[in-house]
């Protein structure tokens, strides 16, 4: 019984969350002109969208550069091509497509069982991918909900009391883990054997780059705002990461239609059609063209790969 609870349990709250934005997105969405939206998205400055690319670069740059340690953590002799151009290629498809750690850890496989990694380290690099993203993203909203309580509860609609204490709950969970890190301690024991926490050093460049990879995220979409928007970065980043977060656990590709739900509701001072011209443009920039480059960069590889043998 328990374990089938155990089973329905993440669709049921996929179809929660999915329900929620989509009841959400029906009522916003029927105040919305779409020609407005157009308006908007074609008013950004050209300056701007540039910032915002700059900003995508940085990202992906982060994330292609935890690759090649993370490989080199298994296999200290590995070289830096293979992985640097493996993560240009899983991390973008995988967010786009959902489920990254699936979607892109089959894109993984194929490119570096090709390369003679085995099945077991193969698994290994699949779950090391998704940790800077999760240390990254969690350890900046307990900072932020900390350092900006005010603002991040006036645009979350939370009591400013539950907001600290949220951000405090996340500093203390990372905090605990780091102390697991250090101590060596393996949490699942003989559940599974095999699994064990990253070295400290790893794990330092999960924080460092993980964090660097959210700050360039959040400031691609901040930057695209409208200045009617009349919220600071810290205070933002609660906002951005309950919208990314949502988006994450709906199981929805890239969040569609979640995250914009989100953003809809706490940033309530932004008119509509501004907004959505800004995060459409936020799709375009840090989701389309690192999803079209990343499609293009696996046919290179698939054409290459054969004649490279």
């Amino acid at each position: 019984m328990k374990s089938r609870l155990g089973k329905m349990l993440p669709p049921i709250a996929s179809f929660v969350i999915i329900a929620i934005a989509a009841a959400v997105l029906w009522r916003k969405l029927g105040e919305v002109n779409p020609s407005g939206v157009a308006e908007s998205f074609a008013a950004i400055p050209g300056s701007i969208l540039v910032l915002a690319g700059v900003f995508t670069a940085g990202a992906f740059l982060a994330l292609a550069l935890y690759e090649v340690q993370m490989l080199r953590y298994l296999r200290p002799m590995a070289g830096w091509q293979r992985p640097f151009v493996t993560a240009l290629i899983a991390y973008p498809i995988g967010h786009a497509v959902g489920l990254g750690a699936f979607s892109g850890g089959a894109i993984r496989y194929r490119i570096y069982s090709a390369a003679g990694h085995g099945a077991a380290d193969i698994g290994k690099l699949i779950l090391l991918s998704v940790m800077p993203f999760a240390s990254g993203l969690g350890l900046l909203a307990g900072i932020s909900m900390l350092a900006a309580t005010g603002g991040a509860a006036e645009a979350l609609r939370f009591q400013p009391q539950v907001v600290t204490m949220i951000g405090a709950g996340l500093l203390v969970t990372h905090l605990i883990y780091v102390g697991l890190v250090i101590a060596r301690v393996r949490p699942l024991g003989s559940l599974i054997p095999a699994f064990e926490l990253p070295s400290p050093r790893l794990t330092t460049i999960q924080y460092l780059l993980g964090t660097a990879e959210v700050l360039c995220a959040i400031a691609v979409l901040y930057v695209l705002l409208p200045p009617a928007a009349g919220i600071g970065f810290a205070a933002f980043v609660a906002v951005y990461v309950t919208a990314i977060t949502a988006g994450a656990l709906s199981g929805v590709p890239a969040g569609l239609g979640v995250f914009e739900s989100i953003l809809l509701v706490t940033l309530t001072d932004v008119p509509a059609e501004e907004l959505l011209g800004a995060v459409l443009a936020y799709r375009l920039v840090y989701e389309l063209l690192p999803f079209v480059s990343g499609l293009l960069l696996l046919l290179a590889y698939e054409a290459w790969a054969p004649r490279s043998k």
